[in-house]
């Protein structure tokens, strides 16, 4: 962000007649604007970008405790709402969710998904309607999400395999739990795990676009001045990074042209894809390059937001002995000496969904979820919101919000216990999916992942800090990218329960 600054400012420096030039030429409003929301000072050509940091949604946070739940900041150019409280929230993804149903131009999700393509970033409208729609039900059903099981048992089982051969020693548990993300959404999506030398390039290729579109371009808050990207370099490496990724899809999709479906019969995300792809009935045609936008998608948020979640969860748990105590008595009382967690179990592991829940509550994957844009003039709070106007919600000062929260600080997951709040996006505190129309269409499966990742963990292990590491010691600190993770990575030192273990 402060590069970002940096860059703006040298760039005022040495183009004032241009920077003029603009600002002499922007059109006025066609309509009149009665009340903005309240907003701090500004500074000439950034506007409040100096406000914000590497965190983002923490800046954002302290704004609000300064300014309120709903406050306007000028990015750049860019006309920009934060909303901070439930109530907020609910009007702009409930009560005018059809208005702010629309996505900003943002300069790397254009390009990186195909011309925005995909679920996330695409524009509202019909492709995007037909597109949510192929995802919720033929990737993202029950009846899908059920018939990856399979999969989901095996992967997490080598885990714990992994997790079992470190048994006594101190462990890199995120590097682990990434693996395992990785390795899950690789076979769901595209059919296999892939092998060391060819998930080198898929993971190097995947990061670059994760860091890529988690990062910020001029032309997002000028847009008028998007041809720097390509003076800066932005422009080249972004062309280089989708060069990169549709090589990767080609290969993939190739190899699935060549076969049907595998032994089983079972499809993966590619061949759905290419099945739906040669229905008549749609609505608007699916090109090669919107597949690759999909799949990428899938893939590309998935990973991410089911690692650094069960990350976040198991360094609560560490911090918290008492409740990882109560959630591994409550899964091993369960499943007994039966030796396994079957998804089975997971129906009556009610304290352990409620862990995953505050983790979710203090530690949100997404915690501005994804910008949205309003597509006409509105009232929010008795202030007027412009069309297109950026809007950001701020899911992780909503969480934190000791209006919504009894001291919103404590983990503490006896919280939800009795209380009818899910993850689907009702109930306005706690939006880790988000809601509405743009609401994520991957709750489902990322929840069956999570779940059964967490029970075996606890389940089969003992965990401990490694010997001289105080609970003080253990870094909170963020980092901010398309899911928020642990700046340092997380190393605990497992031991195989001695009546639970796993079976060698």
């Amino acid at each position: 962000m402060y590069e970002l600054i940096l860059a703006v400012l040298c760039l005022s420096l040495v183009s004032v007649a241009t920077i003029a030039y603009l600002f002499r030429n922007r059109k006025p409003s066609t309509q009149a604007i009665h009340r903005l929301p309240p907003s701090p000072p500004k500074l000439p050509v950034i506007g409040h970008l100096h406000l914000l940091t590497d965190k983002p949604h923490q800046s954002l946070a302290r704004l609000a405790n300064q300014f309120g739940p709903i406050f306007h900041l000028r990015l750049g150019q860019v006309p920009t709402i934060v909303v901070s409280s439930a109530q907020l929230a609910e009007r702009v993804l409930k009560t005018h969710d059809h208005i702010f149903a629309n996505r900003p131009h943002l300069s790397s999700a254009e390009i990186l998904s195909f011309g925005s393509s995909d679920v996330t970033f695409s524009k509202y409208g019909p492709y995007w309607r037909q597109a949510r729609k192929i995802c919720v039900n033929e990737l993202l059903s029950p009846k899908r999400v059920n018939s990856f099981q399979f999969i989901r048992d095996e992967e997490v089982t080598r885990l714990v395999q992994a997790v079992s051969a470190r048994s006594g020693v101190e462990t890199n548990l995120s590097e682990l739990l990434f693996r395992l993300a990785n390795d899950m959404l690789c076979r769901v999506a595209f059919g296999k795990r892939f092998l060391l030398e060819e998930s080198g390039t898929l993971a190097r290729v995947v990061a670059e676009t994760q860091a890529l579109l988690a990062g910020f371009c001029i032309g997002d808050f000028y847009p008028e001045l998007e041809w720097v990207n390509s003076v800066t370099g932005m422009k080249r490496r972004l062309m280089k990074n989708l060069k990169e990724l549709s090589e990767v899809c080609d290969d993939i999709i190739n190899e699935h042209l060549k076969k049907k479906k595998d032994e089983t019969g079972k499809e993966d995300f590619v061949d759905v894809l290419l099945r739906v792809q040669q229905q008549q009935d749609l609505e608007v045609p699916i090109t090669i390059d919107n597949l690759k936008a999909i799949i990428l998608d899938m893939f590309v948020a998935g990973s991410d937001s089911t690692s650094t979640t069960l990350e976040w969860a198991m360094t609560e748990l560490i911090l918290h002995p008492k409740v990882m105590k109560k959630a591994q008595d409550e899964i091993r009382g369960i499943v007994g000496s039966k030796g396994k967690v079957e998804e089975s179990h997971l129906h009556n592991s009610h304290y352990l969904i409620c862990v995953i829940k505050e983790t979710m509550r203090l530690h949100p994957a997404a915690p501005l979820l994804v910008p949205r844009e309003s597509m006409q003039r509105c009232t929010l709070n008795g202030y007027d919101v412009p069309k297109k106007t950026r809007v950001m919600v701020n899911t992780y000062a909503i969480g934190r919000d000791p209006d919504s929260w009894e001291d919103p600080l404590v983990f503490d997951p006896e919280r939800f216990m009795g209380k009818d709040i899910d993850f689907k996006g009702q109930d306005f505190r706690f939006l880790p999916f988000g809601s509405g129309r743009r609401g994520c269409p991957g709750t489902a499966f990322g929840l069956a992942t999570l779940q059964l990742a967490l029970a075996r963990l606890l389940y089969h292990f003992d965990w401990e800090l490694p010997s001289g590491t105080r609970p003080s010691d253990v870094d909170l600190e963020e980092v901010f990218g398309l899911a928020i993770r642990k700046k340092t990575a997380l190393k605990l030192v497992p031991t195989k329960n001695k009546n639970h273990g796993p079976k060698e």
